[in-house]
């Protein structure tokens, strides 16, 4: 996917835990459009990611990718703007990317 992203014209951060996740938000001083995370990652009740990213940056678009619907309504209830599970391609998530762009609130 980070692949497709680029092609589009993304600039693409990965990370892999929610950890390396606030350190590139630190790393990046905020100036983040969106953040594309797993949806194991979104549900973990210890983490709670997108809580945090909300407090952060109420304006940061979240959209999460799951395997199954099983924790769709915890991850919507803390905060992620857009959820999706698998399968799907990759052009279909680069859309719903734009999509969530285009809507976001200005700065």
């Amino acid at each position: 996917m980070v692949g497709t992203f680029g092609l589009k014209g993304f600039e693409v951060y990965k990370a892999y835990s929610t950890d390396e996740c606030f350190n590139k938000l630190n790393e990046l001083d905020g100036k983040v459009d969106i953040i594309f995370v797993d949806g194991k990652i979104a549900a973990d009740r210890n983490a709670i990611l997108i809580i945090k990213v909300k407090r952060i940056s109420p304006t940061l678009k979240i959209m999460v990718l799951a395997e199954d619907e099983t924790d769709k309504t915890r991850v919507l209830e803390y905060g992620a703007d857009e959820f999706a599970t698998k399968p799907i391609s990759a052009e279909t998530v680069v859309d719903k990317v734009f999509s969530l762009l285009l809507t976001r609130e200005p700065k």
